[in-house]
């Protein structure tokens, strides 16, 4: 078995308690596994009464109070219930592990810091050194899934490297990195595309043992050749003349001034169309929409530009490479390649939009905290709901709001 994972990975700790500004213990729904539900069965007491009361014991979820949908053993003082009487071995899995979350694949795991928790959150945008993605092999016997495309997954891992080293070129601004990002995976895809098409062209015998056909000679080298190219230090300069050749030659540029800001406007406006885990987050997201939709467009423009001279890039940069390591590989399982980079630079270009207009509405200053706000709670409604990155990842693949060329006119 191989593990990946970030090089701050075992530095997280958990402050817990009113020192965190925003406890994982409510909103979302906690559901215990069966090992420690079992376990669970034999506490007696108070609160092995409140457990049997409150814990669904076929399902495991905990049934969550209040309008902050706080979780059941979660006391005045931001504590859990569990820990201060049993200890934290009482923990259930996704308590005892969060906000350390794995992907898991065959024989391999993929480790992250989810920053949906704000410390984990701040722990990366504070961070100056580019991140290092660590891995280690073990003796553990991988899980065999005849379904699995092994050989499609071992294109991602090489693609993914790719993509996470150009990313950390600070030679390149943040927008070439972005699209040239895109372009990575726009060209991939058309290989993993062909392959696929094939497989659905395929006979019953073959599909019924499971037999899948394998990328071709030519197509490999194609891969091969498109992570070479963009490697390139003229990488960018050749991928904008070859756009400009082509049907899509209004790439990067703007119809009018209004372009820019219409096109974000109406990505923020997608959300508001989703699950909202908080009951202020559908509210915040209007009154965003409202001060757009108040500044004419020379006034956003300008102001944009001023607000991106005092920006840090490398924090943008940070979150861009934490959304491509964990949604990249994740294509294993429909070859939505470009979809999952989609995903990584709009969560990065929306986080960086709600910053403008925290900036904006404190008289043009913006704090590390309110920094940290505004990304781990755009990452905890999208990130901490399946039926939110069900659609959020659907939205990249066929919404027209979410298409190439609206993404590199936002660049």
């Amino acid at each position: 078995m191989r593990y990946y994972y970030p090089d701050y990975f075992k530095d997280f700790v958990c402050i817990g308690g009113k020192a965190c500004s925003d406890s994982c213990c409510h909103i979302w729904q906690i559901t215990v596994d069966k090992k420690t539900l079992r376990k669970y069965k034999h506490v007696t007491g108070e609160l092995g009464k409140r457990m049997a009361e409150k814990i669904d014991q076929k399902t495991g979820d905990i049934c969550p109070h209040g309008e902050e949908n706080r979780c059941e053993f979660l006391n005045e003082d931001n504590l859990c219930d569990i820990v201060a009487e049993l200890g934290e071995d009482y923990l259930c899995e996704t308590c005892y592990t969060h906000p350390r979350h794995e992907e898991v694949y065959p024989d391999v795991r993929e480790r992250s810091l989810a920053i949906t928790c704000p410390i984990a959150c701040r722990q990366l945008l504070e961070r100056k050194e580019p991140v290092r993605i660590i891995y280690e092999d073990t003796d553990e016997p991988g899980d065999k899934d005849k379904k699995f495309d092994y050989e499609l997954f071992d294109v991602l891992l090489k693609t993914r490297d790719n993509l996470l080293k150009l990313q950390q070129d600070r030679e390149l601004t943040i927008s070439q990195r972005m699209a040239l990002s895109l372009g990575i995976s726009h060209d991939i895809e058309r290989r993993i595309r062909a392959k696929s098409l094939r497989n659905k062209n395929t006979g019953f015998l073959d599909k019924l043992f499971a037999k899948k056909n394998s990328f071709t000679d030519e197509e490999l080298g194609d891969i091969e050749k498109i992570l070479k190219y963009y490697k390139k230090s003229d990488a960018f300069e050749k991928m904008c003349k070859n756009i400009e050749k082509s049907e899509e030659s209004d790439w990067f540029m703007l119809d009018d001034e209004e372009d820019k800001k219409k096109i974000l406007s109406d990505m923020i406006f997608t959300l508001c169309t989703m699950e909202a885990l908080k009951p202020t987050w559908i509210p915040y997201l209007q009154s965003v929409l409202n001060i757009r939709q108040q500044m004419d467009n020379k006034e956003y423009l300008e102001s944009y530009k001023e607000f991106e001279a005092v920006t840090d890039d490398i924090e943008i940069e940070q979150l861009l490479f934490y959304f491509t390591y964990v949604y990249c590989c994740q294509s294993a399982y429909d070859g939505a390649l470009l979809a999952k980079i989609k995903m990584a630079v709009v969560n990065t270009l929306i986080i960086k939009e709600l910053w403008f207009m925290c900036w904006l509405e404190n008289d043009k200053t913006l704090t590390m905290e309110d920094k940290v706000e505004y990304a781990h709670w755009f990452v905890r409604e999208v990130e901490n709901s399946d039926e939110n990155m069900e659609q959020w990842d659907s939205l990249m693949q066929r919404n027209p709001r979410f298409s190439l060329d609206n993404i590199f006119k936002l660049l």
